[in-house]
């Protein structure tokens, strides 16, 4: 029995990481609207029990569909189950509000509202907007009517029944409020753990992304930088702005060849790699491998920015320099012995 009431109140794990959240809402909120019918009806029965016949018909209705909705569920049919709630929940209360008190009866004051948050809850913003919509639109016509004499509301409830009713929405509200609070939450607290695992990796790394804007002069500047910009440059972003930029900190005898880069990226060209040596805070040189792509602004033709990534090289240039002076150092010994000079493999 403990293993049965286990699996229908767990909501199904899906592969999907989405569809598996909006299950987990979706169980929730169907197990929380199962107990409200009999509440509504207990009391009706009790206090108002002229109104039992329209009061049965709605709780049948309203358990019918949430036991439907629980067993799609748990078949794996999310979207269906979610459009189904969604849809059972706007059509109970429009009923509701026709033949009881219109605008002006807790369906459509009450009820309307937490359609519209279920369905920014479960489904998304366009949902929900196109719910309020229609209810919107609903409501104008039941005001109309009833402005016009062709609707005459009725049922019009007491004010204990107002509150009991008040009593039943109000916390479910609550709980589809602390769902979302708690959805957002675990999406800060997610996006919070990725950014301090980027941090750490950046300080490792030896490389930096960046992102700059180019104005219509021509004219570049840093807008963004990643990584590890400040260890290979030695200056914060603010501080190498304020010192020239990148033009500013390239080493003079290179200068030429990024302007030919740059020419590149304003025929709407990409900078596949390009050894490139810069000067950093401290005046030490340092070899920058750049991966540049333009951003290209169709309706004005032009460059607009740059996005790209710079590859600290430094070590590699540095080896190669002492591998090419030590092969011409040996050619310069070679090439002054005046004898014949060989090596002879004793196999």
């Amino acid at each position: 029995m403990t293993a049965f009431l286990t699996k229908i109140l767990t909501p199904p794990k899906l592969e999907d990481e989405e569809r598996t959240r909006q299950a987990y809402f979706l169980n929730i909120t169907v197990w929380t609207l199962l107990f409200v019918p009999p509440i509504y009806l207990l009391y009706i029965l009790v206090r108002v029990p002229q109104d039992a016949s329209r009061a049965l018909t709605q709780v049948f209705f309203a358990e019918v569909v949430n036991l439907t909705i629980l067993f799609l569920l748990h078949r794996g049919h999310i979207r269906l189950a979610t459009l189904m709630q969604i849809g059972a929940l706007w059509s109970f209360f429009t009923l509701s509000a026709v033949t009881g008190a219109g605008v002006r009866g807790e369906s459509y004051l009450l009820g309307y509202p937490l359609v519209i948050m279920i369905s920014g809850l479960l489904k998304n913003k366009r949902v929900a907007i196109g719910i309020t919509v229609i209810s919107l639109v609903t409501g104008w016509g039941m005001a109309y009517l009833e402005s016009h004499g062709r609707f005459i509301p009725t049922n019009v409830s007491e004010p204990m029944t107002s509150w009991v009713i008040s009593l039943v929405l109000f916390p479910l509200g609550m709980v589809l409020q602390t769902l979302a609070t708690r959805k957002m939450q675990n999406a800060l607290q997610r996006a919070s753990e990725s950014e301090e695992r980027y941090r750490l990796i950046s300080r490792v790394s030896s490389d930096y992304t960046f992102a700059s804007e180019v104005d219509k002069d021509g004219k570049g500047s840093l807008i963004w930088a990643a990584g590890a910009f400040e260890r290979m440059t030695g200056y914060t972003h603010e501080e190498y702005e304020a010192s020239g930029g990148w033009l500013a900190h390239i080493h003079p005898d290179d200068l030429e060849k990024d302007a030919l880069d740059m020419e590149k990226l304003r025929n709407n060209q990409s900078v596949v790699s390009s050894d490139i040596r810069t000067l950093t805070k401290a005046g030490e040189i340092r070899w920058e491998r750049v991966f540049a792509h333009p951003i290209w602004d169709e309706n004005e033709n032009r460059l607009t920015g740059i996005v790209g990534a710079v590859q600290d090289v430094t070590e590699q240039k540095q080896s190669e320099a002492i591998l090419k002076e030590t092969l011409l150092r040996q050619s310069a010994i070679l090439n002054s012995i005046p004898d014949m000079a060989w090596l002879k493999d004793n196999k």
